[in-house]
């Protein structure tokens, strides 16, 4: 779209208004963000001075021209690739189901549609936990052993998540908000996201305040109540996103679980709750198995701030694209009966009841959702007399409402050894760390005791692994899964106390369900990998880092909300050691313009050379001596770029003086210490490689308008308060020695 005149932005919402108020002061506001300001404090937001909601006048002439900037707007046909998705009837819903068997081994692959680019509707219950504890401040793991802290707090950070939710949907889509404290309240009921919606929704978020204790079901139960109301005959798929940082300290007289069961078989409701954990001090058993009851719904664990934004922005993707939902499978005729407590089949939700299709027991398995562009795959031990007599059925429900298939004779194929060995090796991941994550949580005193042989069917597991993972991407990116964040969570009990029994969970139930639920763990970005997806889900990103930002209540300044996303600056430590193209060896800290890099011989054209404040810095230290930045992309297998943070527990504070970093003229990769890193200005669009300055040419503009400043040598030597920020945004904008900072507007 068009840049927005600023004077057609609400100051509360920030968005484009739709129907201007103007104050005796001639600032204008949207009516329902001021008339909400005013519900909860006598002043105005902008000169602090006494204003009434009878002070108030409709400003006429702002809107008119408002409007005619909308009608220009549409005309033109300007719009977003999220709002471009619409609801159409010519899309196909239909699953299709394959099978194929194998040494003792039947896998099922359940399919989506091919996507047109079209979606279904959503409907969206955001059930926040406004409690007193979400007023703790957010910590960012920083450059230095201390950790960052911007003034924000839990729920503002929730706030800024809801808005990108907000901003994602269109007007087929609609959205409630419920928040609980000491009980529940309905804050915005659900209503389409047109722009009065929106606007109204945007000034319902600003009511959000900390208080009280933490009712969890009976938020739960509003929001399920919400969306029962307001269930649409056309159809949709429906939403229920419960997000909190505590454990409930009011509870039903059954317990959460009990009553949740008996709420749904008395209710019958369809929706899928999808939990999101705050910090340390989780139920985050509680949050999974309300999840799992929840009609196979998904939890995510949030361990500080860093983490909001990749997980929000992943869960809306995968809740847009959605092709159908209460997946279930049912294997029948077959004797004897399939076991549920098979290993590859005990972590999914089972049912042995008999079925009216089939004579005789039979097995239903619970699978969630399928969105477009990622299957769901199961694999079954099973004799090849019972492979040739199985019959399956699958139920589930699409925006079109529901369909049950019956596939009495499904379609059997060869069998592909290798996509048969990543489905194997996936639930074996999920069996052995949950059974190990199992035996822990409940050893107490006894931890060591257990610890090594859960350690030692940790290292089975990865030498299996090993000898499936040549060639094979899927597996190695598992393997770095299994061997690194999930290593170091078993590794040592205080660790696992404190985080290991939040993180576990999640990165299991991601792999066990198939879902990309984070930009950070390497395995799960395999999940979802079709072109809507990946558009919805750019698209997501770049609203929630291109959003106003929160401000400090302290200084009211601007922070750059990617830091609750993404990275910090890309560099190496000078002492590792740079493959050149011939073959031969140099330092980082020896590098110049001219060296022909290894592995695609890209010529060097500038080594920028970055400061350390009190000559430290936080690092990644690798087993093959790559010392590098947390968040500087690294390539571990020859196609999939990682984050070196998610490899190590934690990044090490070390002595350094600076930090390198290069720009190439071609090929834009650099092998250092026997790893492929990625280099400035490279244009590279893929998740974790991407990135929306150092990873475009305008940063390669910055150095070389520094590179003309300094000796023209091509070696470029800045400070860290070198990098400037946009004023409105907060957003990196780029490089500029300290005179030429103030010139920087945009």
């Amino acid at each position: 779209m068009t840049d927005i005149p600023s004077s057609f932005l609400c100051p509360i919402t920030h968005e484009l208004m739709t129907d201007p108020v103007i104050d005796p002061d001639g600032n204008s506001y949207e009516r329902a963000a001021i008339e909400s300001w005013l519900h909860q404090q006598k002043n105005s937001p902008i000169t602090r001075t006494q204003l009434n909601t009878s002070d108030l006048r409709p400003n006429r002439a702002l809107r008119e021209s408002i409007e005619e900037f909308r009608s220009k707007q549409i005309s033109s046909n300007n719009t977003s690739q999220i709002s471009s998705i619409a609801t159409a009837s010519s899309q196909s819903f239909d699953l299709k189901v394959t099978s194929s068997w194998m040494n003792d081994f039947t896998h099922i692959s359940i399919q989506p549609p091919e996507s047109d680019g079209i979606r279904a509707p959503c409907d969206i219950c955001c059930v926040v936990d406004t409690s007193g504890s979400m007023a703790t401040e957010v910590e960012i793991q920083g450059t230095s052993n201390d950790k960052e802290r911007y003034g924000l707090s839990q729920l503002d950070l929730v706030k800024h998540a809801l808005k990108t939710i907000i901003h994602s949907l269109t007007q087929n889509d609609r959205l409630s908000i419920v928040s609980f404290a000491n009980s529940a309240s309905t804050l915005f009921k659900l209503r389409e996201m047109n722009g009065d919606g929106r606007s109204s929704a945007l000034a319902a978020l600003e009511r959000l305040e900390d208080n009280g204790q933490t009712n969890l079901w009976d938020g739960l139960r509003t929001g399920l109540e919400v969306l029962a109301e307001g269930q649409r005959k056309s159809g949709s798929n429906v939403a229920l996103f419960l997000l909190t940082d505590g454990c409930p300290n009011v509870e039903p007289p059954r317990g959460h679980l009990q009553t949740l069961v008996t709420y749904k078989k008395k209710k019958n409701f369809t929706c899928s709750i999808n939990t999101f954990g705050f910090g340390y001090s989780l139920d985050s058993k509680l949050l999974e198995d309300l999840s799992q009851i929840g009609n196979c719904g998904t939890y995510a664990f949030i361990p500080d701030g860093s983490f909001v934004g990749t997980i929000f922005v992943n869960a809306i993707s995968n809740l847009l694209i959605t092709v159908a939902t209460n997946v279930q499978l049912t294997i029948g005729d077959i004797q004897p009966i399939l076991d549920p407590s098979s290993k590859y089949i005990c972590h999914y939700s089972t049912d042995t009841s008999n079925s009216k299709v089939f004579d005789g027991p039979s097995l239903s398995v619970n699978l969630g959702s399928i969105t477009f562009g990622q299957s769901k795959d199961l694999v079954i031990p099973m004799a090849m007399d019972q492979f040739q007599r199985m019959s399956i059925q699958l139920d589930y429900e699409s925006p079109h409402g529901q369909k049950k298939k019956q596939f009495k004779s499904i379609k059997k194929l060869d069998a592909d050894i290798k996509v048969f060995n990543n489905q194997k090796y996936r639930l074996l991941l999920v069996h052995v760390i949950r059974n190990g994550f199992e035996l822990l949580r409940a050893s107490g005193a006894k931890f060591t005791d257990i610890q090594g042989s859960v350690l030692n069917d940790i290292a089975d597991l990865e030498q299996a692994i090993k000898n499936h993972s040549s060639n094979n991407n899927y597996l190695t990116d598992l393997l770095t899964d299994l061997t690194g964040q999930i290593m170091a969570a078993f590794s040592r009990q205080d660790w696992f106390n404190k985080w290991g029994v939040h993180y576990l969970p999640s990165i299991t139930r991601a792999h066990l369900l198939q879902v990309c639920n984070n930009f950070k763990d390497p395995g799960v970005q395999h999940y979802g990998q079709g072109q809507l997806f990946n558009s919805v889900r750019d698209e997501m990103d770049s609203i929630f880092c291109g959003l106003p930002a929160p401000k400090r209540p302290q200084s009211g300044a601007t922070i750059d909300m990617s830091v609750f996303n993404n990275s910090d600056n890309p560099c190496f430590h000078g002492s590792c050691t740079v493959k050149l193209f011939d073959g031969s060896i140099k330092l980082v800290k020896d590098i110049r313009r001219g060296d022909r890099l290894y592995p695609h011989g890209g010529t060097v054209n500038y080594v920028l050379k970055t400061a350390c404040n009190n000559r430290q810095a936080q690092m990644v230290l690798l087993d093959t001596g790559l010392i590098i930045t947390p968040w500087h992309p690294i390539c571990l297998n020859g196609t999939t770029w990682v984050f070196p943070c998610s490899l190590v527990p934690s990044p090490t504070n070390i002595a350094c003086e600076a930090v390198y970093s290069f720009a190439l003229e071609q090929g834009h990769t650099v092998w250092i210490n026997d790893i492929e890193c990625i280099t400035l200005g490279h244009g590279f669009k893929e998740d974790i490689a991407r990135h929306v300055y150092y990873g475009t040419e305008r940063i390669i503009e910055d150095l070389r308008i520094m590179d003309g400043q300094q000796q023209c040598t091509g070696f470029i030597e800045i400070e860290p308060k070198w990098v400037i920020r946009n004023k409105r945004m907060g957003l990196v904008n780029g490089i500029r020695q300290p005179e030429n900072i103030d010139s920087i507007d945009d």
